[in-house]
């Protein structure tokens, strides 16, 4: 009788294992330009990674991928650009690093990530466009894992994209003086990023998403590169909103003039000066890229987006003044819970000194307020009385970790008529290591993408869950509403436009709401004091 009632339930163990395997992760296949591609249907969403948007030579401007005839596997990230950067930073918690790797051939990883819930071309789903942080010179797609675009599409039913482009000088170095051809150098990586916003135009039906409702969103680096595209005629009409987080300005001003003597620098140090610009051209081309990068560092060649008139006419983002935009922030944009120690370094071993009189889990209110007087002297009383009316919910300590943005760009944007500008600040205080300061930069991303319940992330919320996911249902909901709708209020939310005379602004915290000039005060009176003080030096 044992015997048989085992064999029962190894019956019905083998019957749920298989219907739960049936049930299980399956590929989806589907026809792109260049061919067809296998991504894969896990709960709800259907993902894709590593699909070919372009090609490109170095230096060169991106061109179509060539057609495949197999179906090609899209199960990973692709390989990344070039960076001479191999490993995460340790001392940086709030990253949640995926390995990764450079591709030396730098011609495969123009690829574009797909996470969507239907791919019924007929559904028109608002498409979230996703450009990773690093600045101009590092980052992909994937190297967060906070980056993973499964639970916001899940969440909120958009098609979220995420994009791999050229970097630092592959991307970013202008040869324009060494040839026609070579004009828009010192912009090609916003060429590859047009060139994906031109594949979402004609691919992302496939997709379920509707060509006509694409937001573009980028974070540090990323959030610079989306008020350039913002301000580049060839991207206008790929999106119809924006949302920059943590980087961006009302205007840049490198030149192509200023570009060029960058690379002249180079091209001298190199001993190229004496050859023709065919010849220059060529050498550049060919050197393997460790090379060149070091060349690069070793000669003080820079990069990033150039004002050359065309490509990037202005350097502001005049041109989109009637779409819908986000400018956000968090609470310690340019910090760390350990601050400042030492000059601008994070040094991995912490004397116990350091621990008492820099980090915020350990700083006392005394320790606290020696290091305002030490920075504010007699006027320290005055700037944490004013920091607590900016931040009520907040202990004047925090006003150490605190390096949010003067946010400019709402002003900007605003002052060029358009009236759905939306500006806000991340300034949730994590539970993590006995309380930290809200987070640094891209510690955000989390709340924004309901990845903050990810398993390698769910730590900068454990011990306060129930407040930092209401945080995060708060952050997510509101942009999805945007992606949907261009206004990010929700059922008991209300967010204003932001206006130059009231300066609207919605805080995310404990209790989330809209103020008006939250900080100006605070931030008027610092100004006040450092005027003060340079002048008496």
């Amino acid at each position: 009788m044992k015997k048989f009632v085992s064999l029962i339930l190894a019956l019905i163990l083998a019957l749920s294992c298989t219907a739960a395997f049936a049930e299980g992760i399956t590929p989806v296949i589907l026809e792109v330009e260049g061919g067809r591609i296998m991504g894969f249907h896990m709960g709800e969403v259907n993902v894709f990674k590593g699909i070919p948007y372009a090609q490109a030579e170095r230096f060169e401007m991106p061109a179509p991928v060539t057609p495949w005839n197999d179906i090609r596997a899209c199960l990973n990230y692709s390989e990344v650009c070039p960076q001479h950067q191999y490993s995460n930073n340790a001392n940086d918690f709030c990253s949640v690093s995926n390995y990764f790797v450079e591709d030396r051939e730098e011609n495969t990883f123009l690829t574009v990530n797909v996470w969507t819930k239907n791919t019924n071309p007929d559904v028109l789903k608002p498409v979230l466009f996703w450009i990773h942080g690093g600045g101009y010179g590092s980052g992909s797609s994937g190297e967060l894992e906070t980056y993973d675009g499964y639970n916001l599409t899940e969440f909120g039913d958009v098609v979220f994209v995420s994009v791999n482009h050229r970097l630092n000088y592959l991307g970013y170095m202008d040869l324009s003086a060494y040839g026609e051809d070579y004009k828009y150098t010192g912009n090609l990586g916003h060429a590859d990023l047009i060139a994906a916003l031109e594949w979402v135009q004609r691919n992302i039906s496939r997709f379920g998403g509707d060509p006509a409702n694409v937001t573009i969103e980028g974070q540090s680096g990323g959030g610079s590169k989306v008020t350039q595209l913002m301000g580049m005629p060839a991207a206008q009409n790929l999106f119809a909103k924006a949302v920059v987080q943590s980087g961006g300005s009302a205007k840049v001003t490198r030149t192509t003039e200023t570009a060029q003597a960058s690379t002249a620098k180079l091209v001298s140090y190199l001993g190229l000066d004496k050859y023709s610009n065919e010849y220059i051209i060529s050498a550049l081309k060919t050197m393997p890229y460790d090379d060149l990068y070091e060349a690069c560092v070793a000669s003080g060649v820079s990069y990033g987006a150039t004002v050359d008139g065309d490509f990037y006419p202005t350097g502001t983002y005049e041109i989109s003044k009637d779409k819908p935009v986000i400018f956000s922030t968090v609470l310690g944009e340019f910090t760390t819970n350990a601050g400042w120690m030492t000059g601008k370094t994070y040094p991995k071993y912490l004397t116990d000194e350091q621990i008492a009189t820099h980090y915020r889990s350990g700083i006392t209110e005394e320790a606290a307020m020696a290091r305002i007087k030490e920075t504010y002297g007699d006027r320290a009383q005055e700037v944490v009385d004013a920091y607590l009316k900016a931040y009520p919910t907040h202990e004047f300590k925090d006003l150490l970790y605190t390096t949010n943005r003067n946010n400019t760009m709402a002003t900007a944007m605003a002052n060029y008529g358009n009236a759905n500008v939306f500006q806000c600040v991340q300034a949730y205080n994590m539970p993590y290591m006995g309380g930290t300061t809200a987070q640094h930069t891209a510690g955000d991303i989390p709340y924004w993408f309901r990845t903050i319940q990810h398993t390698d992330a769910k730590f900068m919320i454990y011990g306060d869950e129930e407040c930092g996911l209401k945080v995060s249902n708060e952050m997510s909901q509101a942009l999805v509403n945007f992606c949907y709708t261009g206004n990010p209020s929700q059922d008991g939310l209300e967010w204003n436009a932001f206006t130059v005379e009231n300066g609207e602004t919605m805080i995310w915290d404990r209790v989330s709401e809209v103020r008006g000039y939250h900080d100006k005060a605070y931030m008027e009176l610092i100004a006040e004091i450092r005027a003060a003080q340079a002048a008496a030096k």
